[in-house]
């Protein structure tokens, strides 16, 4: 029997700051309201040479340490990313030719802003169900300063770049996955979209329509559907996980805004004690979000062994996910 968990993490930001002083020059939002309006006060941008796969390269590193693994005995990789080097091949694989591993199987999921707590969901499944996978690779990644009109007082507040990773394998008895849900809310589709590059609006060359390939975001139906939907999710993984809210230590969840996350606990009535915020130094990083907290509130030591701890996202599209785990170390 398997019982599949995370045994390691890790995170990378690029070095790069984007303050709201500095983008309140080109969106014209000031410093106060850009702060109110998300509770972000600065966010990271990768710099002008820096790639996705690189970003996402760096953050294995850190999660394969962690864990004390083997890299050689790296059987997948699984990369949650909607912003790879190219349209295709997957970043998984680009990723895995940095690493110089042996032969793992590759493959990119996208479910955008959930993606990374999508990606530990299949790994632990995949782990269930094959007895050749003993170790998997999990990657988010979010390069998404190259799609953002920093003009656009609409999109331009909440977005941040950076890089995500867990490893995930046998935890033994008693701990690792408990339960999960994802459940999706399509009527929506459109109220977060990057449509510039799809096979709808493609970027050929000598094409007379250049679509420009900027995040379009209605930042009010993005509110509703987290406090309509999100709840929902996190009922659902309970109950397949046989579990409460109150049985939950810590919750980690995308971090779309502060203001939402703050909105959201007070919604199920939980102390901020039982969360981490990393949106207000990074701002929303995507698919890379979850793991990026996650990592900060292991290092931080918010999380131990024994804890049950509840992941959680909401994408475009909408993709509501979480995945509720009993911490192994």
């Amino acid at each position: 029997m398997i019982y599949p968990g995370i045994i390691g993490t890790g995170l990378y930001v690029p070095s790069k700051k984007l303050d709201n002083k500095k983008l309140s020059n080109l969106n014209k939002i000031s410093v106060n309201e850009m702060f109110k309006k998300t509770g972000i006060k600065e966010r990271r941008i990768a710099h002008d040479k820096e790639t996705a796969s690189e970003m996402g390269y760096k953050a294995a590193l850190k999660a394969i340490k962690s864990s004390g693994v083997n890299k050689l005995n790296i059987d997948q990789i699984i990369c949650a990313t909607f912003s790879g080097d190219y349209v295709y091949p997957a970043l998984a694989c680009k990723i895995s030719q940095k690493l110089e591993l042996d032969s793992p199987g590759c493959f990119d999921v996208m479910a955008n802003c959930t993606g990374f707590q999508t990606g530990v969901n299949i790994a632990f499944n995949n782990l269930k169900n094959s007895k050749n996978i003993k170790n998997i690779l999990v990657i988010g990644v979010a390069m998404q300063s190259r799609y953002i009109n920093w003009k656009d007082p609409h999109s331009s507040i909440y977005f941040g770049d950076g890089a995500s990773a867990a490893i995930i394998s046998d935890v033994g008895k008693g701990y690792g996955h408990l339960g999960s849900s994802l459940i999706s809310n399509t009527s929506v589709y459109e109220s977060v979209r990057m449509r510039g590059g799809g096979s709808s609006y493609p970027n050929s060359v000598g094409k007379k329509n250049f679509f420009k390939q900027y995040y379009e975001i209605s930042g009010l139906e993005v509110w509703k559907q987290v406090v309509t939907f999100q709840p929902k999710n996190i009922k659902l993984a309970l109950k397949e996980a046989n579990l409460k809210l109150k049985d939950i230590d810590f919750f980690i969840f995308h971090q779309a805004n502060v203001n939402l996350i703050k909105f959201l606990m007070s919604r199920l009535s939980l102390p901020m004690k039982k969360t981490h915020i990393t949106a207000d130094r990074y701002a929303n990083t995507a698919d890379a979000s979850i793991g990026i907290t996650l990592d900060e509130a292991i290092k931080r030591k918010k999380i131990n062994k024994n804890d049950i701890v509840l992941l959680s996202g909401v994408g475009a599209g909408f993709v509501f996910g979480t995945t509720i785990l009993k911490w192994a170390y």
